[in-house]
């Protein structure tokens, strides 16, 4: 099978490619960085997740204050390792 989450997942590639010409179209004027808030406890992932929701968020504003409009194309997540496409 596909894997399930259909829409889901369908949602989550548009985003990376609005995401992807929004760094084209705006380079050098402002920053495109995705972030990947990582497997978060919530009911979502059925309070499964390996990190805490507050964990996530402070390690994606981290990854938010290091951004300026100088900074490449990439996608990292909550701890600032990048991930590849």
């Amino acid at each position: 099978g596909s894997g399930g989450l259909i829409a889901y997942r369908c949602s989550k590639t548009a985003l990376n490619a609005l995401a992807k010409s929004l760094f084209v179209d705006l380079k050098g004027q402002a920053a495109v960085v995705l972030l990947h808030p990582g497997y978060v406890r919530t009911a979502f992932t059925e309070f499964l997740g390996f990190i805490d929701p507050a964990d996530s968020v402070k390690g994606m504003i981290r990854q938010i204050e290091a951004t300026d409009s100088n900074t490449e194309f990439r996608w990292l997540d909550y701890k600032n390792d990048e991930l590849e496409w």
